[in-house]
């Protein structure tokens, strides 16, 4: 087992697609994402321009095995820059992500607020991790789970569900790439209300960042919140958050799935 940092890092634009991290067909999406992310900032190579905001769509499976992934800058500017990426397997492009990539402007006392509180819950210490089912897909195996509340088919009610998750091998570089990483790595808030779990496939996908992980505990999980508010002709729409240990809240991610 190989962590998520080693795995999703692309190099002089090939990745190679390991075994272990797929959903269904291809990768999970947090995995292809991921590094699309890290290409898109190896090639601006600029620490002070930092990712503010990533849309990605996901139309094809990325498979097992090499992949291209072809980076364009859209515009620089003084202190933002728009890029895109595009990740190819067999003369098709199966993921494709546009990011912003911003300086630090003035942000502080009235120009700075959070109108948003972390869900209450117990700390991850007291909470034992869950054991996956036989079904679970198989880049789960690569994920610790503590479960507050959702959990699929089980709960019932509200289409919600919290807890906190970690890779199980800790990542070196825990980067924009890694949040994507991890704020995909939960079940769909929907499967609260499904009558059995469905396969399911995210088709549109965009990552806010709020803040970074500088001064989080490295072995801590983040906690997660996911919601669905409302699901109709085959789709559903997710908002999922992912928060500190220490209450931060670290990033903000919508997503349309399709419901196979």
């Amino acid at each position: 087992m190989a962590s998520l940092t080693d795995v999703s890092i692309p190099r002089d634009g090939q990745l190679d697609v390991p075994t272990g991290w797929a959903q269904g067909r291809g990768a999970y999406g947090g995995f292809t994402i991921g590094a699309l992310i890290r290409a898109i900032e190896a090639k601006v190579a600029d620490p002070a321009r930092k990712v503010r905001s990533v849309t990605a769509e996901l139309p094809a499976p990325v498979e097992v095995g090499a992949a291209t992934i072809a980076v364009e800058t859209l515009r620089t500017g003084r202190k933002l820059t728009a890029m895109r990426a595009a990740l190819s397997q067999d003369n098709e492009v199966r993921g494709h992500a546009v990011a912003i990539l911003a300086a630090s402007r003035p942000g502080a006392g009235p120009l700075a607020w959070r109108d948003i509180d972390p869900p209450s819950v117990a700390p991850w210490r007291s909470l034992p991790p869950i054991p996956l089912h036989a079904g679970a897909p198989e880049f789960t195996s690569n994920f610790e789970y503590r479960v507050v509340e959702g959990l699929p088919v089980v709960t019932g009610g509200r289409a919600l569900t919290v807890g906190w998750v970690r890779p199980k091998i800790p990542c070196a570089v825990r980067d924009v790439g890694y949040i994507a990483g991890v704020i995909d790595a939960w079940w769909p808030a929907a499967f609260m209300k499904f009558p059995a779990t469905r396969p399911c496939a995210t088709i549109a996908f965009t990552l806010d960042l709020v803040t970074n992980l500088d001064g989080l505990d490295a072995e801590a999980p983040l906690l997660y919140r996911g919601t669905v508010p409302v699901c109709n002709d085959g789709y559903f729409l997710e908002t999922r958050e992912l928060w500190g240990e220490d209450g931060r809240l670290v990033a903000i991610n919508h997503q349309t799935f399709a419901v196979i």
